[in-house]
């Protein structure tokens, strides 16, 4: 710990990700989105970065749990009504590349958009839904984590030059310390998770997950 201007500032990672700080957040690993029989497969597209990030994840999750650091799952997901969804995300859609109908994507209350098994929420652990890219945006994630003393968020999760990368930064504008376990992201393509991760490492700590795994063993 340091003083600057008065105020008291971490000072390196170890302080950083003090579990009793500290959460661990798991943007969007859903079926629709990371399952290899998932929506986001029928057409077209890849989810083999989503795949093999599930193994690392998994063990810096019963890492994280283990000394105390809170778990939350944030879920993204389209009503049944579509009550949430404004016209221009319609738009928007209609432009991607691997198209896929909002009306079949990660649809609330369907197998689409549960977590995958491997990541199952588990006793302890917290899930926000959310509507938008950043998880912050209009949902309870600020609530939730200042609600249980969270000072510092480490990102995990999809996508890297998507929602990973939008809920870094609002996560950095929320004044929170913001890390991302590099080897725990996932972009698509190599491309577009080099943009992000290239993006991301301007302003967030950026560690593996087995460099976050020993600064938590060694407290």
């Amino acid at each position: 710990m340091e003083k600057i201007h008065g105020k008291k500032v971490f000072d390196s990672l170890g302080e950083v990700v003090d579990p009793k700080h500290t959460a661990v957040l798991v943007i969007d690993m859903q079926n629709d989105l990371a399952a290899l029989d998932g929506i986001a497969v029928q057409v077209g597209g890849d989810v083999s970065q989503q795949r093999q990030i599930i193994p690392p994840l998994q063990r810096l999750l019963k890492v994280a749990r283990s000394v105390g650091t809170k778990v939350v799952h944030i879920q993204v997901v389209i009503e049944q009504n579509f009550a949430s969804v404004h016209p221009s995300w319609f738009y928007r859609y209609r432009n991607m590349t691997v198209r896929t109908p909002l009306d079949e994507r990660i649809v609330e209350d369907t197998w689409g958009a549960d977590i995958v098994d491997e990541l199952a929420p588990e006793e302890g652990d917290i899930t926000v839904k959310k509507h938008r890219v950043s998880a912050f945006i209009h949902s309870s994630l600020d609530q939730v984590l200042r609600s249980n003393g969270i000072q510092s968020v480490v990102i995990t999760g999809t996508a890297t030059s998507g929602c990973v990368l939008g809920t870094a930064q609002d996560a950095q504008w929320y004044d929170y310390y913001t890390v991302v376990a590099r080897d725990c992201i996932a972009g698509g393509s190599p491309a577009r998770n080099a943009t992000g991760i290239a993006l991301m490492n301007e302003g967030c700590d950026m560690p593996t997950s087995e460099e976050l795994i020993a600064v938590w063993q060694d407290r």
